[in-house]
């Protein structure tokens, strides 16, 4: 089942196993550039996920509001980043609090997750909130500048249950001299949450940044989903 909620002044689109929600089902936050996670959804109850409800939030300036910090474009033409995560995790804070109020759920697990720049948010979001108790990052741009340094030199505002990572094999080959770091920034980043103590997984998929994102993306949810029912 599905519907759709104005919360905070964005369209919030819920998907749930079953006619009713189950308040205590873990629930899960996904920002989406297009559609409505509908189709991550679809791929996760391909994929036999434990229950849980999926909460997928507009995010039309992808490219400011997941960013921890300012950086250059990609290429010449494109703009820069403007690193406005800090302000949109405050919005986040409240459509999540608004989205469950009406709702009426009180999750046993609140986590995030997110493919590109919304990985790379969710990476970053358990050192700056309490909200969430595990993650999914899947084909992170965790090539990010200064991102992985980041990481490893901070503490966790709350320490994520468990953290998922993937990457396309082929995402490191571009033109582009920022994305070309993606494969070692994701290793440090791993390598970090794994000397801080978190329970991590990687997962190498193939081809590159722009093959299966939904597929992936339900990989990661599952996985992470499935570590609560250990």
């Amino acid at each position: 089942m599905g519907q759709t909620v104005e919360i905070a002044g964005q369209t919030v689109s819920i998907h749930y196993s079953g006619n009713t929600l189950v308040s205590y089902d873990p629930v899960v936050y996904l920002h989406s550039l297009k559609g409505n996670g509908s189709e991550v959804w679809e791929q996760c109850q391909s994929l036999h996920c434990p229950p849980f409800t999926l909460i997928s939030i507009p995010t039309p300036n992808w490219n400011d509001s997941l960013t921890p910090w300012r950086c250059e474009g990609l290429f010449a033409e494109d703009k820069p980043f403007e690193g406005n995560a800090r302000q949109h995790l405050l919005q986040l804070e409240t459509i999540v609090a608004q989205t469950e109020q009406h709702l009426g759920i009180t999750p046993q697990h609140r986590c995030i997750a997110g493919y590109s720049l919304a990985g790379l948010f969710a990476t970053w979001a358990p050192f700056n909130t309490t909200l969430f108790d595990a993650l999914a990052s899947a084909s992170g741009s965790l090539w990010y500048p200064d991102f992985s340094e980041y990481v490893s030199t901070n503490f966790f505002a709350k320490k994520p249950l468990c953290a998922y990572f993937s990457l396309g094999s082929k995402e490191a080959k571009t033109p582009s001299r920022l994305l070309r770091t993606v494969a070692q920034g994701t290793k440090s980043v791993v390598s970090s949450f794994q000397e801080k103590g978190v329970e991590t997984f990687f997962e190498s998929n193939p081809g590159n940044h722009f093959k299966e994102p939904d597929l992936r993306m339900a990989k990661g949810i599952c996985w992470m989903l499935r570590q609560f029912d250990r």
